[in-house]
């Protein structure tokens, strides 16, 4: 017999693997960070033990879901600026609060939204962290990446906090050479991780010079990482390109190189169809966030398009300022329904689809397919344990379509990181979660105080106090 740190058995395993097998009464052995087999319940019995077996009777075994892209910070701001257009809601929700922001915020805002990650299937999320107004509160990210056990990609951003209105100014403002500094350190700093990695993240088009771009896609390949930004989400974007560069947005970022390294664009709303060519021929990856688009009232991207010209599209909550949730499971069933409305027509973006844009693209999407989003011999342990026997998901018919249209947080039963369990029958294992509820409470109320900002209904200023003890 061959020890192993963990064995899954007797569950249905939706490996998303070349063949797309689904497999009945079978499961998975692990070894430190690895899945070491993938077959049935009785071969692994006779070939494997294990000091800790998981049972997964009358479950489903998925690999872990992908969030392509996020900003944690936001977790603070949930619920301010509803129904706003996007300036309004800047200023209503994320300018106030921006220099305001402290280290512990970071950390508490950035666990809480791992652990509602964790509980909605995700094992790998891309943070798109450009909260800068203090030094070093990337680093806040990472600690509460690692105290969650979440895989986690840090998008370090950047953005020019000087251009801030009076009265709204940082006590410190980073120039483009600290941030390609920070970029350097962090990278350093957790080259041998085990997931842990770091990516530039330029907040938007105008975020930085021409020289700052061509620097950081100079920076990407001495790094080896990728390059993640929010790219024609809105009209401004092309509007600004057009008239600092005399040319539109995609045009300036092939032009300038960002195209030529691994790009995650973000968003790319306003995209046409001669653009979505130039992605293709590149080979750049889109992050599509449908809750949040639809929230602040922009325009759909058109995934149909951009999945005939063979990108790689990957789901993504996006942050909870502008989404109010971290429930990657809700991106699961909305980013579908969108696209059937949008291209009039039910056949869209099947749920086979779908799931494949939350795992194997959305690795792919992250550039990290040979690692994570399938459950082959080889890859990372990420998975987690989808309990159906709730009033939600029963019957049952289909796993795939039980997961992506029949969903919630009460099914996700246990989440499994690089071979760490982290999420066991529904409990959050490194972290004390309602300690940290009650801390994010008073720190969102404190952030809010000294911001002075609050929400009005009905004419009436509201704004929930810290919780108190029972």
């Amino acid at each position: 017999m061959v020890n192993v740190d963990l064995l899954v058995l007797n569950a249905t395993v939706v490996t998303m693997d070349k063949e797309r097998r689904i497999l009945t009464n079978a499961g998975i052995a692990v070894k430190a960070d690895k899945i070491i087999a993938i077959a049935g319940t009785d071969s692994l019995k006779a070939t494997y033990t294990s000091k800790k077996v998981l049972d997964g009777t009358n479950r489903f075994l998925f690999p872990g879901l992908i969030n392509t892209h996020n900003h944690f910070f936001q977790v603070l701001l949930k619920g301010l600026g509803k129904d706003l257009k996007l300036m309004d809601w800047l200023e209503a929700s994320i300018q106030k609060a921006f220099a305001r922001i402290s280290h512990e915020d970071i950390w508490l805002a950035t666990v809480m939204g791992c652990i509602e990650q964790l509980k909605s299937g995700v094992t790998t999320v891309l943070d798109y962290q450009y909260a800068n107004g203090k030094p070093r509160l990337n680093d806040e990210v990472i600690k509460a990446f690692e105290a969650t056990g979440i895989r986690g990609i840090l998008g370090r951003g950047y953005g020019d906090n000087s251009t801030l209105p009076e009265g709204l100014k940082c006590e410190y403002t980073e120039t483009e050479a600290d941030f390609f500094a920070e970029v350097r350190r962090l990278s350093a700093a957790y080259k041998d991780s085990s997931t842990i990695d770091i990516a530039l993240a330029p907040g938007i088009i105008w975020s930085l010079s021409e020289d700052g771009f061509r620097e950081c896609v100079a920076l990407a390949k001495e790094l080896g990482t990728f390059i993640t930004m929010h790219t024609i989400e809105t009209e401004e974007d092309n509007a600004f390109s057009l008239g600092k560069y005399g040319m539109p947005t995609i045009a300036f970022l092939e032009k300038v190189g960002v195209l030529s390294v691994p790009f995650l664009a973000v968003h790319c709303a306003q995209i046409t169809k001669d653009e979505i060519g130039v992605l293709g021929k590149h080979k750049v990856r889109v992050s599509y966030n449908a809750i949040s688009n639809m929230m602040m009232g922009y325009q759909t991207l058109p995934v149909v398009d951009l999945l005939e010209e063979g990108i790689s599209v990957g789901l993504a909550t996006d942050g909870a300022a502008s989404n109010d949730n971290q429930n990657m499971l809700e991106v699961l069933r909305i980013s579908p329904l969108w696209q059937k409305a949008f291209y009039r027509d039910p056949s869209v973006l099947p749920a086979t689809k779908i799931l494949e844009m939350a795992t194997i693209d959305g690795a792919d999407a992250v550039f990290k397919k040979d690692s994570i989003g399938s459950l082959e011999i080889g890859k990372k342990a990420d998975f987690f344990i989808f309990n159906p026997m709730h009033c939600n998901t029963v019957p049952v018919v289909d796993p795939v379509v039980c997961l992506v249209y029949g969903a919630g947080e009460n099914n996700i039963e246990t989440t499994v990181v690089d071979g760490k369990i982290v999420l066991e029958n529904g409990k959050i294992l490194g972290v004390d979660e309602n300690e940290i509820i009650m801390r994010l409470q008073k720190a969102a109320f404190d952030l809010r105080q000294r911001a002075g900002i609050s929400n009005v209904q009905w004419n009436q200023r509201i704004d929930c106090e810290p919780f108190r003890e029972n």
